[in-house]
């Protein structure tokens, strides 16, 4: 009889998991404003169904946006960040903060490690120097941060992050936005999409903006600034706005920026040639007092 109730009871979790999979499979997520809808992706789909039924087996799978609310639990809360060197500041009285959560996001060709490396080369902290570069040449001043808070453990990077950005944004009062740097992550081996941007292959880009802040309407007003400026300046090359409920970190300021270049399976100089743009729009803006 307890045989029997033990298989039943494991039929029955087996049924309900691949329902939820299937299900989860034909969802949308919003996206920005307006109409625009953004498509659960199959990584999106890949981590939930593995999380749902293998918890453990779902860290090195996920994308930027997992552990969107981490909690610490048992030895967790004693895993420090993986130390690191002191910010890069660029300029005076910096006016932009550039931060990783997930510090380790690689692009290719640096495909070891599930797209996770230690080394900077071909990695978002990569991508972060071409963007600080950008913005410097429009005369904005930027401390970049280079921890690795996604290593040794990825869970909790966000409470991480949080802990770094709270201690510069102290350091440093003069910073009036926040750009938390990361990429995508699909699960198909092809190339990632890429669109031509004056005559350079660029790698597309989002803006991940919580609704669940009291800076949220804020937030929102600077990314759509930034995409007015984007898309009349650099041919419509705008953003793709995914709002979501998890705070992000984006409460610390009233310009905050998650920022997602590119996808795991991009090129890192179609990257790097996103970040230019991306950077020069941003320092605009923020020039103008948007």
């Amino acid at each position: 009889m307890k045989k029997l109730l033990t298989s039943s009871v494991l039929l029955i979790y087996i049924i309900s998991t691949i329902f939820f999979c299937t299900s989860m499979a034909d969802r949308t997520a919003e996206a920005g404003s307006g109409d625009e809808t953004r498509e659960v992706s199959a990584t999106d789909v890949g981590v939930m169904c593995i999380n749902t039924s293998y918890p453990s087996m779902g860290i090195m799978l996920a994308d930027s946006r997992d552990n969107e609310e981490p909690q610490d639990s048992g030895d967790e809360s004693q895993i420090e960040t993986q130390p690191s060197e002191e910010p890069v500041v660029i300029g005076d009285d910096p006016l932009v903060l550039i931060v990783h959560t997930h510090a380790t996001e690689s692009y290719l060709p640096e495909s070891g490690g599930n797209f996770h490396s230690k080394g900077e080369e071909n990695t978002v902290r990569d991508v972060g120097n071409v963007l600080a570069e950008a913005l410097e040449k429009q005369g904005i001043a930027v401390v970049h941060d280079k921890t690795l808070h996604d290593y040794p453990s990825y869970n909790s990077s966000y409470s991480r992050s949080y802990e770094t950005t709270e201690k510069l944004l102290a350091e440093y009062p003069t910073v009036k936005c926040v750009i938390d740097l990361h990429r995508d992550a699909i699960a198909s081996e092809a190339p990632a999409a890429t669109v031509s941007v004056g005559g350079k292959t660029c790698a597309r880009y989002s803006y991940v903006v919580s609704t669940g802040v009291s800076t949220y309407q804020s937030n929102l007003a600077f990314v759509k600034s930034l995409n007015k400026l984007a898309s009349s300046e650099y041919s419509g090359f705008t953003g793709n706005v995914i709002e979501r409920s998890y705070k992000y970190n984006q409460d610390l300021s009233s310009r905050y920026l998650l920022l997602e270049i590119g996808y795991n399976r991009n090129q890192i100089e179609d990257c790097r040639n996103t970040a230019r743009i991306v950077g020069t729009v941003i320092g605009k803006v923020l020039k103008s007092g948007g």
